[in-house]
């Protein structure tokens, strides 16, 4: 049994003990933002919510398999379902699973893990990606950039690379553009990331404050574009650090809408107290109905 499948069955055990509505866990971003424009609405790729489909080796493990997005009403996206794969010679728990949102990776030095799938979206100049997460500060081979994510490859990625007196955020697409210092940010898990490309032109901001990239980018995606979290490529320059979201649009979120997600992001609640204690009673439940 998976984990996702394990967060759904919880629920419904909770609803017979304790009387309470079955919780489903499926993020429906239209209803958690309720004003987000329409044209937002209709850019949408998916929303990788680490409180669902998040799939583990078995309910016992943290072992991260697989992550499945949704759409913004909540209906899973098995298409866009990125993997656990690997380089070098780590082990695949090096991605793992807190059981209610968050999603931990790790890098020994010697090659690391990483997720990796392909989005289903048209060609475009204009795409924004939010996620919610953060650096660690100890990275092994910090002073060569540690990759977040990298979508194309290599039309919108970031990254936290050296900036010489700290470390500053970076993206690559084809050349390396540096904006500003964000090594206060190293381990605050509740941070916000967001950046936003057009033709010509491209925004990073961390819990809404520009981080001022440098550069004049000629910036496309290409159509159904590869997307790898927590690496640059096979190659390494692993993410080190926690994640618990990413939202990915085909547009350039105007400044309304993305002020909307960004604050969605920072505020989402994490599961209740009471269901993860439904969760914890899973392998008791499973057991005594084994015996029965």
């Amino acid at each position: 049994m998976t984990a996702y499948r394990a967060h759904r069955i919880g629920a419904f055990i909770l609803a017979g003990l304790f009387g309470a509505a079955p919780c489903t866990f499926s993020a429906a971003l239209f209803t958690d933002v309720p004003g987000l424009s329409a044209s937002a609405q209709g850019s949408l790729v998916a929303h990788y919510d680490g409180r669902t489909g998040v799939a583990t080796s078995n309910v016992t493990s943290s072992t991260v398999n697989t992550w499945t997005p949704v759409d913004g009403n909540g209906n899973a996206l098995p298409g866009m379902a990125v993997t656990n794969t690997g380089h070098g010679t780590a082990a695949d728990s090096h991605i793992s699973y807190d059981g209610s949102s968050r999603l931990t990776f790790t890098d020994p030095g010697s090659g690391g893990r990483y997720l990796s799938g392909a989005l289903s979206n048209t060609a475009t100049v204009n795409f924004t990606v939010l996620w919610r997460g953060h650096y660690e500060a100890d990275a092994p081979f910090a002073t060569s950039g540690n990759y977040a994510y990298n979508i194309g490859p290599n039309d919108i990625s970031h990254q936290r690379d050296n900036g010489g007196n700290g470390f500053v955020v970076e993206m690559y697409n084809g050349t390396t553009y540096a904006g500003d210092d964000i090594t206060a940010y190293d381990g605050v898990s509740d941070t916000v990331w967001s950046t936003v490309i057009t033709s010509d032109s491209h925004t990073a901001y961390v819990n809404g404050t520009n981080l001022n990239l440098g550069g004049s980018p000629t910036n496309s995606v290409a159509a159904n574009a590869s997307i790898i979290m927590a690496s640059y490529s096979s190659s390494g320059y692993d993410f080190v650090g926690d994640m618990s979201q990413m939202i990915i649009f085909e547009s350039a979120l105007n400044d309304a809408d993305r002020a909307l997600v960004e604050n969605f992001l920072a505020a989402i609640p994490e599961p209740s107290a009471t269901l993860l204690l439904g969760l914890a009673a899973l392998p008791f439940l499973r057991r005594r109905r084994s015996r029965g």
